[in-house]
C-alpha cells in the first residue's frame, strides 16, 4: 500500500496546471520554505495556480501533519468543483481520501476512492486511474479483505505496467508482496519485497515500508532475529526521508515483535513510542494496536491500573474506527458503487445489443445482395459446372493434402513438447510457428490467388475471349507449381522436426575420431564444390596420432560433424563472396587429448558470430541462414547428441567479422 506520493509528483502537477512564466515561479516556491508560498502567490491570481497551491501544500503535508493536509484538500476539492475542472477535482480527492484513509475512516476514505475512480476513467487518466485502484486496494486490506486488495492492486499494477510509471509499478509489486504475507504466505511475500529491495530503481521514500514489511514476513517465518534487523533498518531510512507514519508503524511492530521474543519491557518501550507518535499524526489505526498491545502486557503483570488506562484507549480508538456507524456507512457505499457498477454493465449490454442488430441487418442486406447474384448468374453457370467440378476436385484435393501437412505438424508438436530435448516449450513452439508459417502463407496466398483467378477465367469465357482464358490458365498452373514447392518446403520442416525429436537407437563402438573427421571433413567439403564450383577454400587438418580410440555413436558424431564443417564452408564462402579475391578461405580440424577427454576443434575464418546472438544459435529452429537454407535444428540436434547422448560438451569462441571456433570435448 502506498503511503506517500512521491516528492516530483506536486511539482509536476502544478507545471501541468500553469503557464511557463508561472511554472518558474511555483517551482521556485518548491525549493523554498512554506512561509515564502504566500509571499509569492500574491504574484499569482488566477484560479489554476490558486488550485496548484492547495494541491502542493496539501502533499507537503502528507505523513507529517494529517490536519493542515485535509485543510488544503478541502479547499482545492471547493475550488476544483467551483472551476468545473474535473481534473483538479480528481487531485484534490486523491489528497482527501488518503487523508481519511490514514486517519482509519475507511468508510470515507472509500467513498472518496470511488469517486476519484470514477473520473480518473471519465479522464482516461491512467495515472490517476491506477492510483485510484491503489487506494481501494489500501482500503480493502485494512478491512481484512485481502483477496479483494489484491484483486485491485493487480488491477494497478496492470495499468502502470501498460504505461511504463516506474514509481507505481515497483509500489504495486511491494503491494502485492505485502497482501500474500496477510494471507499467511510468507515465502511469496519475500520472494516480491527482497527483489524488490535490491533494485536500484526503488523509491527511497518507500525504503521503510518495504523494510517492515520484509520484517513481518520473516517473522512469521520464525526469523526473529532478521526480523528486527530489517525493523531497525526500516527506522533508520524513515529518519532519512522524515516519513513520520512509518516510525508508528515499526514501533509498533518492533513492540510485537520483542513480546513474541519475552522482552516485555522492551515491547513496552517500542509500543509507547508507537502510541505517542501515532497520535501526533492521527494515525487512528496505530493508536489502537498499540495501547491494546500496551493494555495486555501490563495486564499480563498484573498492573491492572495501566491496562485499564491503556484498554480505555483502545476502546475509544476501536469505536472511532469500527462502531456501527462506520460498519453500515462501509456497506452503503459497497452497495452504492454495486449499483453503479450494473448500470455500467447495463449500458455496456445495450451498445452491444445495438451494434449487434445493425450486424444483423446489415448481413441481411448482405446475403439479399449476394442472392440476387446467384440468380441472375444462374443460367450461365450451367454451363460452366464441369470446368468447376474439375477446378472442385484439384481444390479439394490441396485441402485435403495441406489438412493431412497439419495433422502431421500436430503429431510433430505434441511429440516434440514431451520430448525431454526441448528445454523451452514457448521458444520451440514459436520456431515451429516461424518456420512452418512462411511455407504455409505462401499456400495460402497462391491458393486464394487461383481462385480469384478461376473467377476471372469465368467471366473470360462467358465474354468468349480464348486467348485471356489461356493466359489465366497458365497462371493458375504457374501458381500450383508454387504450391507443391512451398508444400514440400513445410513438408521438409517437418522431417527435421521429426529427426530432431528421434532418439537414437545406435549401438556405441570404438571410434577413431581421426578418421571419422577426416571422412566426413572431406564429405562435407564436396558436397559443398558439388553446389557451386566456384567455391574453394584452404583445408588444414592437425590430428593427433596417439588420439585413443573412444565409444561413441557413429552415425550421431559424425552428423554432429558435418554439420559443423557445413556451417564453416558456409562462413567462408559468404564472407568469401562478400569481400572477394583479397580474402583467402580456411577451415582447419585439430584433435587433442585434454584432461582426460578427446577434443575436436573445428575452426574458419569466416563470418563469425554477433554477441548478440551466442547465446540463442543452440535453440531449436533458431538459424541466421536465408529463409530455405536452413531449419535451425542442426546446432540444437549436435548440441543434443554431444551434452545428452555422449556426455560430453561444446564450446563456441567466435568474433564478429573474424572468424567462429566450436570445440567438441568427448570423455574417453
Amino acid at each position: 500500500m502506498n503511503k506517500t506520493i512521491h516528492f516530483y509528483m506536486p511539482a509536476l502537477l502544478v507545471f501541468l496546471f500553469i503557464n511557463p512564466v508561472k511554472a518558474q515561479i511555483m517551482f521556485g516556491i518548491a525549493r523554498d520554505s512554506l512561509k515564502k508560498y504566500q509571499r509569492l502567490y500574491t504574484k499569482l491570481k488566477d484560479d489554476n495556480s490558486l488550485f496548484g497551491l492547495y494541491i502542493f501544500k496539501g502533499y507537503i503535508y502528507r505523513r507529517h501533519n494529517p490536519d493542515s493536509e485535509f485543510y488544503y484538500g478541502n479547499l482545492a476539492l471547493k475550488l476544483a468543483k467551483k472551476t468545473k475542472t474535473k481534473r483538479h477535482e480528481t487531485l484534490a480527492l486523491d489528497i482527501l481520501q488518503y487523508n481519511q484513509w490514514e486517519k482509519g475512516n475507511l468508510a470515507e476514505a472509500l467513498n472518496l476512492q470511488f469517486q476519484m475512480l470514477g473520473l480518473a476513467k471519465e479522464l482516461n487518466s491512467a495515472g490517476l486511474e491506477g492510483q485510484a485502484l491503489n487506494s481501494i486496494g489500501n482500503t480493502y486490506l485494512d478491512m481484512g479483505a485481502f483477496r479483494s486488495a489484491l484483486n485491485y492492486y493487480r488491477e494497478s499494477s496492470a495499468v502502470f505496467d501498460r504505461n511504463k510509471i516506474t514509481y507505481w509499478q515497483l509500489n504495486e509489486r511491494s503491494n502485492i508482496g505485502n497482501t500474500f504475507e496477510k494471507l499467511n504466505l510468507p515465502d511469496s511475500a519475500l520472494f516480491y519485497e527482497q527483489n524488490l529491495y535490491t533494485n536500484k530503481q526503488f523509491p527511497p521514500d518507500l525504503l521503510p515500508e518495504l523494510m517492515y514489511r520484509i520484517g513481518n514476513a520473516n517473522v512469521k517465518l520464525w526469523k526473529y532475529k532478521d526480523a528486527l534487523s530489517y525493523y531497525k533498518k526500516g527506522l533508520a531510512y524513515a529518519a532519512n526521508v522524515k516519513t513520520i507514519n512509518d516510525v508508528a508503524i515499526i514501533n509498533y511492530q518492533t513492540a510485537k515483535l520483542n513480546l513474541n521474543m519475552n522482552m516485555p519491557d522492551s515491547a513496552i518501550y517500542y509500543a509507547h513510542r508507537a502510541l505517542i507518535v501515532a497520535k501526533s499524526i492521527s494515525l487512528s489505526d496505530i493508536v489502537l494496536k498499540s495501547s491494546q498491545l500496551l493494555a495486555d502486557i501490563f495486564d499480563r503483570q498484573g498492573k491492572i491500573d495501566s491496562a485499564y488506562r491503556y484498554q480505555q484507549i483502545a476502546t475509544r480508538y476501536n469505536d472511532i474506527l469500527f462502531g456501527a456507524e462506520k460498519f453500515n456507512r462501509i456497506q452503503q457505499i459497497l452497495s452504492g458503487e454495486q449499483q453503479r457498477q450494473q448500470k455500467l454493465l447495463q449500458q455496456q449490454e445495450e451498445l452491444k445489443n445495438r451494434y449487434q442488430l445493425i450486424g444483423d441487418i446489415s448481413i441481411l442486406i448482405f446475403v439479399l445482395i449476394v442472392a440476387l447474384l446467384i440468380w441472375r448468374n444462374n443460367l450461365s453457370q450451367r454451363k460452366k459446372n464441369k470446368l468447376l467440378d474439375v477446378q472442385k476436385t484439384q481444390l479439394t484435393e490441396q485441402r485435403d493434402e495441406l489438412q493431412t501437412t497439419i495433422v502431421q505438424l500436430k503429431q510433430t508438436q505434441r511429440h516434440l513438447i514431451q520430448s525431454e530435448k526441448m528445454a523451452s516449450l514457448g521458444e520451440l513452439t514459436a520456431g515451429i510457428a516461424h518456420e512452418i508459417q512462411n511455407p504455409l502463407n505462401f499456400v495460402n496466398n497462391f491458393s486464394d490467388l487461383n481462385t480469384e483467378l478461376l473467377e476471372e477465367m469465368k467471366q473470360e469465357i462467358e465474354k468468349g475471349d480464348l486467348e485471356e482464358v489461356k493466359a489465366i490458365a497458365s497462371d493458375i498452373r504457374e501458381n500450383e507449381m508454387k504450391i507443391n514447392l512451398h508444400g514440400k518446403r513445410a513438408d521438409a520442416i517437418v522431417k527435421g522436426m521429426l529427426q530432431h525429436s528421434r532418439t537414437s537407437t545406435g549401438e556405441k563402438q570404438e571410434t577413431n575420431i581421426n578418421t571419422l573427421a577426416d571422412e566426413f571433413l572431406n564429405l562435407s567439403y564436396h558436397g559443398l564444390r558439388a553446389k557451386d564450383k566456384s567455391f574453394n577454400t584452404d583445408m588444414t587438418t592437425s590430428f593427433d596420432k596417439k588420439l585413443p580410440k573412444i565409444d561413441v555413436v557413429q552415425q550421431d558424431i559424425g552428423r554432429v560433424l558435418l554439420n559443423l564443417f557445413n556451417n564453416a564452408f558456409y562462413a567462408v564462402n559468404q564472407k568469401q563472396q562478400t569481400i572477394g579475391k583479397d580474402y583467402k578461405p580456411q577451415v582447419s580440424v585439430t584433435t587433442t587429448t585434454e584432461n582426460g577427454q578427446v577434443v575436436i576443434k573445428v575452426k574458419d575464418n569466416g563470418t563469425g558470430i554477433p554477441d548478440a546472438i551466442k547465446d540463442k544459435i543452440m535453440q531449436p529452429f533458431f538459424t541466421t541462414k536465408p529463409t530455405g537454407e536452413g531449419t535451425g535444428l542442426g546446432l540444437s540436434l549436435s548440441y543434443d547428441i554431444v551434452v545428452k547422448g555422449h556426455d560430453g560438451n561444446i564450446n563456441i569462441s567466435s568474433t564478429e567479422g573474424k572468424g567462429s571456433e566450436f570445440i567438441i570435448s568427448l570423455p574417453i
